[in-house]
């Protein structure tokens, strides 16, 4: 799966021109059909930019690593019922304003028992990467003075401080795309947006800057800082 930021058209263009690298390889993508239409996601907007007029996604194969790739708008979260915003607007009514899973759901209008999983993996994602948005954030050159002196007891509310100075570096150099904030984290998140899986999210590298595969039809304003070797960057 592969967070993107932009139109349905722009990118199949871009696949069948060969302009998508693969997030494990670097090589060039090939088209390779659509995916059908995703279930209903709550809070998404009755259009989603990225979408088919369907509904369907771009699918995507890499001969090199011969593994598939579906490209997935920002706005959606893999495998999740709900959309970016919705699941930071939750995080950060418990984190940032104290708000329990009770209070939380009855504002957004979901069960309490949704909003207390969502919490329990926001402290799990937290604790197990909030360390490499801190390093994204030297690479992109976000001030550390950002992050507090004393540590926060809470990893989400620290994780929620990260977030926003990385992509605050990031719009300053590459602009928004387009998105609203929390499609920017999700991008950040590699689409996996306080995924409850152990597994990393596909985080930017850095190697070459977002508008390189994120929004295909940018130009590149030169490559970023590059904080470790791995794989090239959605930003």
């Amino acid at each position: 799966m592969i967070p993107i930021a932009g139109g349905f058209g722009q990118w199949r263009e871009a696949v069948k021109a060969g302009r998508v690298p693969c997030p494990g390889c670097g090589n060039p993508l090939s088209p390779r059909g659509f995916a059908p239409p995703l279930g209903r996601t709550r809070g998404a907007p009755a259009s989603i930019e990225g979408l088919g007029p369907g509904g369907e996604r771009i699918r995507t194969w890499c001969r090199h690593c011969r593994a598939g790739h579906t490209l997935l708008p920002a706005v959606l979260v893999s495998r999740r019922a709900d959309t970016a915003g919705t699941l930071g607007q939750a995080v950060t009514a418990h984190a940032g304003h104290g708000r329990n899973a009770s209070q939380v759901a009855a504002g957004l209008g979901v069960p309490r028992r949704t909003v207390a999983g969502w919490l329990a993996q926001a402290k799990a994602f937290a604790a197990r990467h909030a360390a490499r948005f801190t390093g994204l954030m030297n690479a992109l050159g976000a001030p550390l003075e950002a992050l507090p002196l004393v540590p926060s007891r809470d990893p989400v509310r620290e994780l929620l401080t990260s977030l926003l100075a990385v992509t605050g570096a990031a719009a300053r150099r590459w602009g928004t795309l387009g998105t609203g904030y929390w499609e920017r984290v999700n991008l950040a998140c590699g689409g996996r947006f306080f995924s409850g899986s152990p597994r990393l999210p596909d985080y930017p590298e850095l190697a070459t800057p977002w508008p390189h595969n994120c929004c295909p039809g940018r130009e590149s304003p030169g490559p970023a800082p590059h904080p470790s070797p791995g794989r090239q960057s959605r930003w």
